[in-house]
């Protein structure tokens, strides 16, 4: 399985998270397939605008954890890291229109992914989670840029520091979810946004993009410096441990 699919309807292609009974998690082997899809979409005129979205009733669970135990040294973490900047770089700068479709869960990098579209499409049923601090790493995919932009820095802060769970109405209130919907219509609603969209001026589109991504720049620029450590810290080991093991962590700053 690639854990990701792609599929082109009108000039829509749709590319989905597929790997529902993981809740669809965004591993090495699914980013580098994010990114090889998004470079072919922006270069062919076939494609008019993307969609993401999970399969199963979920966006995606995030990181894939079993990665993270896989990872033998900072310098391959580092590797791995410049794959996401990569990926959230080319989403957040995307020329064409690109919304997120979310139902279920968007967790830690599956709320950084969805965070990356211009537009994010959220059911009534959706929660939001930045679960990081739980695993003794920062937010990355894009979010300390991200989310502070859309909601403010204090208010982003305290999501980062509590890893607290928003369902989709506060998501909206607080200004990240743009659109919100029924249970089961997500991505119809993001496709007719997409559709829509699609009908404006390419290029100040761009450049608008172009401008806006410059402090994401900044935070993925940080991610790469700091993560890879982190990943490798005792903090990090335990925080898997508790993942796998179903418990709370004990964390020692170390």
């Amino acid at each position: 399985m690639s854990g990701i699919t792609a599929a082109l309807e009108d000039g829509l292609l749709i590319l989905i998270m597929d790997e529902p009974e993981r809740r669809n998690p965004l591993g090495h082997q699914v980013r580098l397939r994010m990114v090889r899809h998004l470079s072919d979409a922006e270069r062919d005129p076939a494609v008019r605008a993307v969609v993401l979205t999970g399969a199963g009733g979920n966006f995606s669970a995030g990181g894939d954890i079993r990665d993270q135990k896989a990872i033998a040294s900072i310098a391959e973490a580092r590797d791995r890291f410049a794959v996401v900047k990569d990926l959230i770089r080319r989403m957040v700068r995307f020329p064409k229109p690109l919304v997120s479709a979310v139902e279920g869960w968007a967790a830690g990098a599956g709320f950084g992914v969805a965070l990356a579209c211009e537009s994010v499409v959220a059911a009534e049923t959706a929660h939001f989670v930045s679960s990081f601090g739980k695993i003794g790493l920062i937010p990355d995919m894009g979010l300390l840029a991200t989310l502070p932009a859309r909601i403010g820095a204090g208010r982003a802060q305290r999501i980062f520091l509590t890893s607290a769970a928003i369902d989709a109405k506060e998501g909206e209130r607080l200004g990240f979810v743009d659109v919100r919907v029924s249970e089961g219509e997500a991505l119809a609603k993001a496709k007719a946004i997409a559709l829509e969209a699609a009908s404006t001026a390419p290029l100040p589109r761009a450049y608008v993009k172009d401008f806006l991504a410059q402090e994401v720049d900044r935070a993925l620029e940080f991610e790469h410096l700091i993560q890879p450590t982190l990943l490798r810290s005792a903090d990090a080991v335990e925080g898997r441990a508790a993942f796998f093991e179903k418990r709370a962590p004990i964390f020692w700053g170390e």
